[in-house]
């Protein structure tokens, strides 16, 4: 029997949504597109000179990752964080990376790619910027889902955080926290983890991530006039 494999024109076509996916997902983080910009299909195809359905498929997978909202009918927009919004996805994540900062303390282990992490994070003062800090700031907390959680709890982080990054690089181009005070905030968790200390670990993290949250919501709050 003939085996049916895929055809190196099926993996190029894959590797062009991969490559457009990501150019998209570096503007919007990078607010090359704007809150609230639509972005078309026909615009996505024109502009990377691909075929409509590529364009689509591109653009559907960042409806699914959350860094794009469709309605009914209408073309994908980059999405506008509401107060609400900020206080949901930071609630969840508080949630789930609580728990998991203390099953490692438990064990005392923190994961060499969150001291990594932390160690890129400090190489980038003193002249960081705040948005600087968003990528091994992701990096150290992905770090602690990988090791604390099974395979359906990581999965559920990494959809979490795809949004997340949404909402970090937000705050992060807005100077809304110091990248002084989140090192030194990531210090103290991978510090409490290390030393066995699985309550102030948990604490620490839902301290960490309750500030950044505040910070935020009170900046939307300014933005619309609250």
């Amino acid at each position: 029997m003939k085996r049916e494999g895929l055809r190196p024109t099926q993996l190029r076509v894959s590797s062009i949504i991969d490559a457009v996916e990501q150019s998209l997902r570096d503007q919007i983080l990078d607010q090359g597109i704007p809150v609230g910009a639509a972005v078309r299909e026909t615009d996505v195809a024109r502009t990377f000179e691909i075929a409509r359905p590529t364009a689509k498929a591109a653009i559907e997978r960042l409806v699914a990752a959350g860094l794009l909202r469709r309605d009914a009918h209408k073309s994908a927009r980059v999405p506008s964080l509401s107060a609400d919004d900020v206080r949901d996805l930071y609630l969840t994540r508080s949630l789930i990376e609580s728990g998991m900062c203390r099953r490692l303390a438990e064990k005392s282990h923190v994961p060499s790619e969150a001291t990594a992490a932390i160690d890129d994070m400090r190489a980038l003062l003193p002249d960081a910027t705040p948005r600087q800090f968003v990528e091994p700031d992701i990096r150290f907390h992905r770090a602690i889902a990988d090791q604390a959680g099974g395979t359906r709890l990581r999965r559920i982080h990494v959809a979490l955080m795809e949004e997340m990054h949404l909402c970090m690089a937000r705050a992060q181009a807005h100077h809304l926290v110091s990248p002084a005070v989140i090192l030194t905030e990531h210090e103290e968790i991978a510090d409490a983890i290390a030393g066995g200390n699985a309550d102030t670990a948990a604490d620490l993290l839902h301290e960490h991530l309750e500030r950044a949250c505040e910070a935020l919501v009170e900046y939307l709050d300014r933005a619309d006039g609250g």
